[in-house]
This record gives structure tokens, sequence and C-alpha cells, in this order.
């Protein structure tokens, strides 16, 4: 879908998920830098159990936004959202599209940000600011990975269905 030709709509939601998802990825950035900031030297013993919680938690947090992520964008699941709105005129089929790709957009955002804020929780609490860094790293990672693409999530969901 070239620039010129895309409806106001999709426009202005291509838009406003770019400024979440730029405002949550600042948001990670700076839970990561406020550890390192406010860092104390001394280190409570934390246990191994609660050590491994808090990382195995991250992990499954990571695993879980990626799977939403991918099965709520996936070819299957973006088809069945557009031929849900069949009977409309083509540009209102367009927008309601570009409607139903901000949720599965948000919800694993969100899931990325809870990644890293569990990190700065265990790193408050163990006092070491390096154990934020790896779920700083997953979540960012995941993050920047999800990037919205709404423009070409309509143009490839309309061109597969060949029913604009």
């Amino acid at each position: 879908m070239d620039r010129k030709n895309r409806t106001p709509s999709i426009a202005k939601n291509q838009s406003a998920l770019k400024i979440v998802w730029v405002a949550l990825l600042l948001a990670m950035f700076a839970y990561t830098a406020v550890v390192f900031v406010f860092k104390s030297a001394e280190a409570p013993d934390i246990r191994e159990n609660v050590k491994a919680a808090f990382f195995l938690g991250g992990v499954a947090l990571g695993i879980i936004s990626l799977l939403i992520y991918r099965f709520a964008l996936s070819e299957k699941s973006l088809r069945k959202k557009f031929l849900s709105t069949q009977g409309q005129e083509p540009g209102k089929r367009l927008e309601e599209l570009s409607n139903r790709l901000l949720l599965p957009h948000v919800v694993p955002w969100g899931i990325n940000e809870t990644v890293v804020l569990l990190g700065f929780v265990f790193a408050f609490l163990s006092k070491n600011p390096q154990d934020i860094v790896p779920f700083s790293v997953i979540g960012i990672i995941l993050h920047i990975y999800m990037y919205p693409r709404v423009e070409q999530l309509v143009e490839r969901t309309t061109g597969s269905v060949g029913d604009a």
C-alpha cells in the first residue's frame, strides 16, 4: 500500500502505534538506567530459588509475548479478521482491519515492558544493577522485533485474500 493511497485511519493507527512503541521502548531504557543510577553497595543475600523464579518468570513472559504476537498477527488470524468485515465498502474494510491490528500489537508490548519491570524489581531487591541486564535485553529485543507495521500487514492481508 503506497503512502498516497492509504486511508487516513490506517495512517493514524500506524502513527499512534509508533508513538506508543517509542514511549514503551524509552520506558524500558529508563527502568534500566534508574537501577544503575540508584545502585546500593550492600547486596542482601537473595536465595537461589527466588533468583530462579524471577529469571524463569522473565523468560516465560517473553515467550508468552512472542506467542501472542506471532499468533495474533499470523496469516490465518489476519485473514479471519479481514474476512469478518465482508459486506463493507473496501475503504471501510481496510480501516476496520487496521483498527483490529491495534490490540495484537499493544498487548505483547505491555508484556515486554513487564519483563523489564520484573528485572527492575529484582535488581532493587538484590541491590545489584547487573541483575536487570538479562531482563532488559529480552524485553528490548522483543520490543524491537515487534515494531508496528500496520500498513504492511493490511497490504499483505488484502493481497492474500485478493478481495479489497
